[in-house]
């Protein structure tokens, strides 16, 4: 099922399958020239980190072991076509030895030249039958797929593969030749004494003299390189083995070509694909299946059906879906067509995936509008790198230009398996009105200034008008703050597809309505304790003081979706009483700071009437009504040298009581009424006002 709904100024927001989103990927790509590269789907990269290189010579024994950098790793490829099967690397289980007997103290100090006669091997039967597959089984399976052909960038690993099965060798010789390798390494200083202990006999626990299992990542090659013009572990070989094993006679998921079959996702002739989806290595997600139904599952059959067996798809059309996505999530893509994006509900990251229809290799870093690519990008800097978005689809589109971007997010749903979380279809225009619908919304406030620590010994630097990202949106959602700002604790929060419809839906006033009613009271204590920061002498930590600037913003992003402009909110009652418990505050200060010598509580009463104005207003002015006037009749007879400052605050009390005393006090306060008050309550006052106020 397919199910998608069309919105005014060109967007559209699908709810699709992988498969459907990646086909159209390719499609996109075909249409403009670009013919990804073809990746067999048992060709992978190798687990991330340093690894193991185990040289093999013409008798198939292994002669010598060295250490190759996490970048080279990087760069090789793998021939993997499930989770128990893979060559020339593998994950090697360490220890190799049994711990017992050798002695509490750093292993590399104790590594002996050779191991004792008697030591046994850390291998149970289930283990050693695992190795005898990898050195074995499939080895045997993957040499006669190979062939005998006589082409030079496969000759070493034709090789490597008749040397082992030639050589029939056993996992526990195996084992133990690596374990001779080792300790020569060491003494030649190829493996690092540390490392090589870690390997045979563990790496250390953190407490205690205990040593615990581990996994690492072990290449076989062969000793002999200078016979041959490229090793097994260079990164040229990776293509031309992809090419080899499209040419072998079975091909992974290839069905019956001998009946005409239809693919249910392009609705071209193709041959049926009946085996296990691919699951190419993703950023952020790792090994993900194209389309994963376990038959072990009752709830994941379908008329009695499960697997690939579900959907009528074709060998081509998934092939170019895995082409798709794994030339579109190149590295040097990155910031460009994919990103990061937070997980609204788990702490993870999710992958977005975005792109120009018509040009999905352009050099437009489109992935920058949705999420932060850039880790260490400051939250100021969101208006300025959406700029450069913004400039670059002018120049190519135009403002009206026909041309459409493409967004959608991947996500495990659980251990097992990954789907699309939100996907869309936007006319450009649509992205130009949503981020000036965003910055106006980031504007949507008055002025609120917070100090923020710039180092050691350098004064507080004041900021304000911080426009977030929607990386910082989904972020925000997530945290519960609580003791006035002082703690926070991460909480599911809302998926990125809401913020994404919030940024680019045109319609978007009941969204922005339930956003704001979820997000206010994960955020009013923080809220509460800026004020008592700012009005008081409540210390808050820096990083709740930057996260207040985020919350402020996001206020007026949702109250501006709402059709709430500050223009006229500022005006109205909700924020006119955020105002009256500011002032209050103020003024409980000045009285302290001259007639207590300075002895400010840490709650002042506006401070301590927040959460009460917010469920009653009339009830809040009541109780401030009865605590007030011994502050006013102090500030009515004040004459010492902040007597303006007293003067004027006590004014602004008065204006802003004559202006409630005309507004309805009993309404609840809406969620965006609460919003409003917040903000009233830290807006900071027009200086050109209290100038004038106190020169009087």
């Amino acid at each position: 099922m397919h199910l998608s709904f069309d919105k005014i100024y060109g967007s559209k927001r699908e709810f699709s399958g992988m498969l459907n989103e990646l086909l159209e990927l390719s499609r996109s790509l075909r249409s403009h020239g670009v013919e990804a590269e073809s990746w067999h789907p048992w060709i992978k990269p190798l687990k991330k980190g340093d690894a193991l290189i185990a040289r093999i010579d013409n008798r198939g024994a292994v002669t010598e072991v060295s250490v190759i950098g996490a970048q080279e790793v990087a760069a090789l490829r793998n021939i993997s076509p499930d989770n128990q099967n893979s060559f020339p690397g593998f994950n090697l289980r360490c220890p190799l030895l049994k711990p017992s007997g050798v002695p509490n103290q750093p292993r590399e100090a104790v590594l002996p030249s050779e191991p004792p006669p008697d030591c046994p091997l850390a291998y149970d039967a289930k283990q050693l039958q695992r190795l005898r597959r990898l050195l074995t089984d499939f080895p045997a399976e993957l040499a006669s797929k190979l062939g005998t052909g006589d082409d030079e960038v496969l000759r070493a690993i034709r090789s490597l593969l008749q040397r082992i099965l030639e050589a029939g060798l056993q996992p526990e010789a195996f084992v133990r030749q690596l374990v001779l390798a080792t300790l020569a390494a060491v003494k030649q200083g190829r493996v690092p004494a540390a490392l090589a202990s870690a390997v045979l006999y563990g790496k250390p626990r953190k407490t205690g003299n205990e040593f615990e299992e581990w996994q690492a990542t072990l290449i076989l090659d062969v000793s002999d390189l200078d016979k041959f013009p490229y090793a097994v572990a260079d990164p040229s070989v990776a293509s031309q083995l992809s090419a080899a094993l499209f040419s072998s006679a079975s091909l992974p998921g290839s069905g019956d070509s001998s009946v005409p079959f239809t693919c249910a996702l392009s609705g071209s002739p193709d041959q049926p694909f009946d085996g296990k989806f691919p699951n190419p290595t993703l950023p952020y997600l790792g090994k993900t299946y194209l389309m994963s139904m376990n038959t072990d599952v009752p709830c994941q059959t379908r008329y009695g059906r499960g697997g690939s067996a579900i959907l009528s798809a074709g060998q081509q059309s998934v092939q170019q879906s895995l082409d798709a996505i794994q030339f579109i999530t190149r590295q040097e893509m990155r910031g460009r067509t994919w990103s990061a994006v937070p997980s609204g509900v788990a702490d993870r990251n999710d992958l977005l995936i975005s792109y120009l229809e018509d040009e999905p290799t352009a050099e437009i870093p489109l992935a920058d509008f949705f999420a932060d690519s850039d880790s260490d990008a400051q939250f100021a800097t969101y208006a300025e790198r959406t700029q450069e978005l913004h400039s670059a689809l002018r120049l190519k589109a135009g403002v009206q230009g026909d041309c459409f971007i493409r967004v959608f997010t991947l996500g495990p749903i659980d251990v097992g398996r990954k789907q699309v979380l939100f996907s869309g279809r936007y006319h450009v225009s649509t992205i130009y009105q949503a981020r000036e619908n965003w910055l106006a919304g980031g504007d949507n406030i008055p002025g609120i200034s917070v100090p923020l620590f710039a180092g050691k010994g350098s004064p507080l630097q004041w900021v304000a008008g911080v426009v977030p990202s929607p990386t910082q949106a989904v972020l925000s959602f997530k945290r519960q703050w609580l003791r006035y700002g002082k703690n926070s604790q991460t909480l599911p929060g809302v998926d990125a597809g809401r913020i994404y419809d919030l940024l680019l839906e045109p319609d978007a006033r009941d969204l922005a309505k339930w956003l704001l009613d979820f997000y206010l009271p994960r955020t009013l204590p923080l809220m509460v304790g800026l004020g008592g920061l700012l009005f008081g002498k409540s210390p808050l930590p820096d990083g709740a003081r930057r996260e207040s600037l985020v919350a402020v913003g996001l206020y007026g992003i949702l109250l501006f979706r709402q059709g709430r402009f500050k223009e006229t909110y500022m005006n109205d009652r909700d924020y006119l009483l955020g105002q009256f418990l500011q002032f209050a505050d103020r003024l409980h200060k000045l009285y302290c700071e001259h007639e207590r010598k300075g002895s400010v509580p840490p709650q002042l009463i506006g401070n301590a009437a927040v959460s009460m104005a917010i469920q009653s207003p009339s009830r809040a002015l009541q109780v401030l009504s009865h605590r007030m006037p011994v502050y006013l009749a102090w500030a009515e007879r004040y004459s010492g040298p902040e007597a303006g400052l007293v003067k004027w605050t006590r004014k602004e009390l008065g204006r802003l009581s004559a202006a409630l005393k005309d507004t309805n006090l009993v309404t609840a306060v809406a969620a965006s009424g609460r919003a409003e008050l917040l903000l009233g309550y830290l807006a900071s006052p027009s200086s050109k006002t209290r100038e004038e106020n106190e020169s009087q």
